[in-house]
């Protein structure tokens, strides 16, 4: 390995470099780098010889530096270093440098209910979710954008806690709009809806998938599901399952097995509306859950250069792992690796309702969600309504 200033190299697609300040590290023994639309920051370790350790560079490695990640010439992560470890043996004297993005401080950091004036009396009102995220990222120095043109729902006096992170905050404002949570290349917050786009190819056996690991199951699934809620509304009688209620069922179970499942929204509101759109969450949520694949293809690329993206559809062809030439499945994570054994990247993909956001109340009394039910991204599968729960299956 070795550590120089110079231009980023375009002949190797796969080649991995970390640049700290104006040096460039590469090559490295093994590399994992993780990117997912699920959790944040992404994350980054890679292993080398430790001989550069003697070099004038050595200490711009230490932890606590800003670094970035690339492979070839494609950013993949803004950061820093968290860590760096020297292992030293007779037989190898190596060097692990581990970081993360640059919103691990949203991630592990208290909001300030004290110093910050966004937040003075622990209560935020924000014109939307991404003016939320912008508020709470700014003393961190980070910045939030949001994909769709909707910027989400508006934020009216919510109550924060001692000790709350700023993602806590976002990300349950952001379930509320119905956006995923995630950080791009460069280090930003990213407010965005599940995915469209789609990928210039996918995976196929026999092709570049080198092992699969496909599972269905029905152990989380239910026939009927009952969103139950109280309300404000004091012309309705109450009963053991409060006064509202909303339920849609299941299918594909309906007529196959009896499998209630009662739901406690938090929210107290009026609107029918705002439980069938938890309801209808739960079943497809769960549905798309039951369908997952974890697989490792032999490169880190589709058939048009891009690197393997979260919160893209790909297309997997695997039928002896039961799943079908015409699915189409979300990227959840992607995990691109070098060892010994070369080249991989390590994916996990599921049917795109599964990563749909859960449908939450910021308040109790949420007017605003009561009036706009429409506003939040909420899946309609094929279910059908009843008013009360099912009878078994005859």
């Amino acid at each position: 390995m070795s550590a120089s200033a110079f231009a980023l190299q375009t002949g190797d697609p796969d080649a991995v470099t970390i640049q700290i300040g104006s040096t460039q590290y590469s090559p490295w023994q093994n590399v994992s780098i993780t990117r997912s639309c699920e959790t944040m920051p992404n994350s980054f370790s890679v292993t080398g010889a430790a001989s550069f350790l003697n070099g004038s560079g050595a200490a711009d490695t230490t932890p606590g530096q800003a670094c970035n990640v690339y492979l070839g010439t494609d950013l993949v992560i803004t950061g820093w270093i968290d860590r760096r470890r020297i292992a030293l043996s007779s037989r190898e004297h190596s060097v692990t440098i581990s970081g993360r993005g640059l919103t691990r401080n949203l991630v592990d950091c208290s909001a300030d209910l004290i110093s910050d004036p966004n937040l003075v009396g622990g209560q935020i009102n924000a014109a939307n979710t991404l003016d939320l995220a912008q508020r709470l990222a700014k003393p961190f120095k980070l910045t939030a954008r949001s994909i769709p043109a909707n910027h989400g729902l508006p934020i009216t006096g919510i109550q924060v806690g001692l000790g709350e992170t700023p993602y806590q905050i976002i990300e349950s404002a952001a379930r509320y709009a119905g956006f995923l949570v995630y950080e791009d290349e460069k280090g930003a917050l990213v407010l965005d809806q599940v995915g469209t786009q789609s990928m210039a190819s996918g995976f196929k056996v026999p092709g570049n998938i080198e092992q699969i690991s496909a599972e269905r199951s029905v152990d989380g699934r239910f026939s009927d599901y009952m969103v139950v809620w109280n309300t404000v509304d004091q012309l309705h009688d109450l009963g053991a399952l409060t006064n509202r209620r909303a339920l849609v069922s299941d299918p594909t179970l309906k007529n196959t097995e009896y499998r209630p499942r009662i739901i406690v929204s938090e929210q107290i509101t009026p609107a029918y509306d705002v439980g069938v759109a938890r309801a209808n969450w739960e079943l497809a949520r769960r549905l798309g859950r039951s369908q997952a694949a974890t697989l490792t293809c032999d490169s880190w690329r589709d058939s048009a250069g891009k690197l393997w993206t979260p919160n893209y559809l790909a297309p997997i062809d695997a039928p002896d792992a039961d799943i079908a030439g015409d699915a189409k499945w979300l990227i959840g994570t992607v995990t691109f690796r070098k060892d010994l054994s070369g080249t991989h990247a390590d994916l996990v993909l599921m049917p795109p309702d599964a990563f749909t956001p859960e449908p939450n109340p910021l308040n109790l009394f949420d007017n605003i969600l009561a009036r706009s039910p429409s506003a939040s991204q909420s899946p309609t599968p094929p279910t059908t309504a009843a008013p009360a729960l099912g009878t078994p299956p005859t």
